[in-house]
């Protein structure tokens, strides 16, 4: 069984990518839209960018991981 905290990361990403929008994201991450597409979640230093855009925090974004320890 998958752990639930990833899972829970998995849906998040569906959640900010509905938000803003894939390509909007990034334009605004500049990087390229198929780079986004291919995430299954949120990559750690993609959630702190996404952080800084104001909606979500790191940890919303990322539940699985610990950013105090990184």
């Amino acid at each position: 069984m998958k752990n639930t905290k990833y899972k829970l990361a998995e849906d998040r990403k569906k959640e900010i990518i509905s938000k803003y929008g894939g390509k909007n994201l990034s334009k605004r991450l500049r990087i390229s839209h198929p780079a986004v597409s291919k995430w299954k979640v949120i990559p750690p230093f993609r959630a702190i960018q996404i952080a800084k855009l104001g909606d979500f925090s790191q940890e919303y974004i990322r539940p699985d991981i610990n950013f105090n320890l990184a």
